[in-house]
C-alpha cells in the first residue's frame, strides 16, 4: 500500500471518528472531548443555518459561530438571547 493511500485512509478514519462535523469542530473550539459534545436543536438549526449552532458539554450550553467552510470556529457560553433550546 502506497504512502498516499495510507494518508487517505487515515484522513477518512479521522472524519468518521468524529474529528470532523459540528461535534468535532465544537469540541476543538471549547476544549471538550468530542464524545461529550451534543449538538442541540435550536432556532438556528430549524432555520437551516450551518454557520451558527448550539451545543452542550458538561451541562454547559455554548453558541458557536463558524465561517462557511468551517475553517474558523468560535464558541462562547450561551445566554438567554441566543435562542439555544435544550432538548428534553
Amino acid at each position: 500500500m502506497s504512502v498516499s493511500r495510507i494518508c487517505i485512509l487515515i484522513f477518512c478514519l479521522a472524519m468518521v471518528s468524529g474529528c470532523g462535523g459540528k461535534s468535532g469542530i465544537t469540541a476543538r473550539a471549547i476544549g471538550c472531548p468530542v464524545g461529550d459534545v451534543d449538538i442541540l436543536e435550536s432556532r438556528y438549526s430549524r432555520e437551516g443555518s450551518t454557520t451558527i449552532w448550539c451545543a452542550r458539554c458538561n451541562q454547559k450550553i455554548f453558541r458557536c459561530v463558524s465561517n462557511p467552510d468551517h475553517s474558523h470556529t468560535e464558541c462562547r457560553p450561551a445566554d438567554s438571547g441566543d435562542a439555544c433550546v435544550v432538548e428534553r
